[in-house]
């Protein structure tokens, strides 16, 4: 819920903006978003991706986040330096003005340690303290749109309204880290970080490729109006994403404490119900795609609709990727973490250069979904490599039960293609549904109730 929320405001808030700005500011800003995603694990490398491992290995935690957090604050004040000496020149190369590479360098110190310390919390289950801070940023959040509506409707307004909020709230978690952890620098702290987030850079960059260089090269290939209209079927077609992050949030500490314990088939239904659960969540964002455009951006922006069935499937494997992934950076396997992600990374650039310029915008998201798709693929492929190693052939998941749920998040999407097409046809099916749920809703209330207990 926490997650949720701290997300969901950004989701609530793109209508507005999209009615606020023009098609050509959303579209920097949408730009924008995708650089800041690169660019802060190149700044911060991503250093809170090693402190569950560092957890695994020191009891004191709270000295642990204060020391990632000191190697954090080094990285992102160099950065900031670097960034604003060289700014006119990395906006010419970012496609951004001078002053969104002021606020894009200097949002990085601050979100470095919202990352580490949000980790920390819910590995120690302290719920208290961050949904306070998360409601926080999200009221926060919202002065965004008082910036655009009264000071100006720019990219920039939006921008530097975020970084102001997001500074206030990191500078008094900086305080808080450091006064509890009493420890800025430890030697041992640093270079296990740098070594086991370092040589992973190539995977998270490649993550990155396949999330979000899609709309960079529209952006260049095509201009920020077809950014915008890319960016709402993604945003549409993503919003699962915001129950996917707040379970996964939580998953993934819960994941390793699993694996340390042995608790495998634990942890097996928990990733099966999980699974299950993203895909109705998905199926139901395809059904209702066009209704969903028509209330994020408008008539100006539905001609979008045609990508979000195959950004929605996309978006299915780049969750299930992550089971197999972290098994692999639980035991430290970092080569076959990285070999999939450059290979899927390279071939995404190549297929959307190709087919973005024969076919328009919208080929990115078939690009895209393929090579998520084999992205799954290879890391299961590794996965069961570290399973025969390690675990002598034990295998940590109902693969068959995976298998099921992908099978049946592909036909769904192939139906409800053909569905959309027949607006008649797709709201008849969803009356004859809602009467036949009313109707036997005794039925379906014990049923739920049941696999809820279970």
């Amino acid at each position: 819920v926490c997650s949720f929320l701290q997300r969901g405001i950004s989701m609530i808030a793109t209508p507005i903006f999209t009615r606020l700005l023009s098609t050509e500011n959303y579209g920097l800003y949408s730009t924008y978003l995708s650089w800041e995603t690169v660019l802060m694990m190149l700044v911060t490398l991503s250093l809170y991706k090693a402190m569950m491992n560092l957890y695994v290995k020191y009891e004191n935690q709270e000295m642990v986040l204060s020391a990632v957090c000191g190697l954090e604050l080094v990285l992102s004040l160099t950065w900031l330096v670097i960034g604003i000496s060289f700014r006119n020149l990395a906006a010419e190369w970012l496609g951004l003005s001078p002053q969104l590479v002021c606020c894009l360098f200097a949002s990085f110190i601050f979100q470095a340690v919202v990352q580490c310390w949000s980790l920390y919390k819910r590995y120690i289950y302290d719920y208290k303290t961050l949904v306070a801070v998360t409601l926080l940023s999200t009221v926060g959040s919202l002065f965004g749109v008082v910036a655009v509506v009264f000071v100006s409707p720019t990219a920039e307004a939006r921008v530097l309204s975020n970084t102001i909020v997001m500074a206030l709230i990191g500078i008094a978690l900086y305080y808080s880290v450091f006064k509890k952890g009493k420890k800025f620098y430890d030697k041992r702290i640093w270079l296990f970080s740098l070594g086991f987030c370092i040589p992973l850079m190539p995977h998270y960059l490649s993550e990155f490729v396949l999330q979000s260089s899609d709309k960079i090269m529209i952006n260049y290939l095509c201009g920020p109006s077809d950014v915008a209209l890319y960016s709402i079927a993604y945003s549409a077609g993503s919003l699962i994403n915001l129950i996917t992050n707040a379970v996964n949030s939580t998953f993934a500490p819960y994941q390793y404490q699993k694996l340390k314990s042995g608790e495998y088939k634990v942890m097996a239904k928990r990733a099966d119900q999980v699974l299950f659960f993203v895909a109705a969540m998905l199926a139901g964002i395809m059904l209702f795609s066009r209704e969903i455009v028509l209330i994020f951006g408008g008539m100006k922006y539905i001609e979008s609709v045609d990508v979000i069935i195959p950004i929605c499937i996309g978006v299915y494997f780049n969750y299930m990727f992550q089971l197999f992934a972290r098994v692999q950076e639980y035991y430290e396997r970092k080569l076959t973490v990285v070999i999939p992600s450059i290979l899927c990374a390279v071939l995404n650039l190549i297929l959307n250069y190709i087919f973005i310029k024969l076919c328009g915008y919208q080929a990115a998201a078939y690009t895209t979904f393929f090579c998520y798709a084999l992205f799954c693929f290879i890391h299961y492929m590794f996965y069961k490599k570290v399973c025969t190693e390690i675990l002598n052939g034990t295998q940590l998941y109902d693969v068959k039960g995976l298998l099921a749920i992908s099978v049946g998040v592909m036909f769904s999407g192939v139906v409800i293609t053909f569905i959309n097409r027949l607006l008649w046809l797709k709201y008849t099916i969803l009356v004859v549904v809602l009467v036949a749920l009313i109707i036997n809703r005794k039925r379906v209330f014990s049923a739920l109730k049941s696999v809820l207990g279970k």
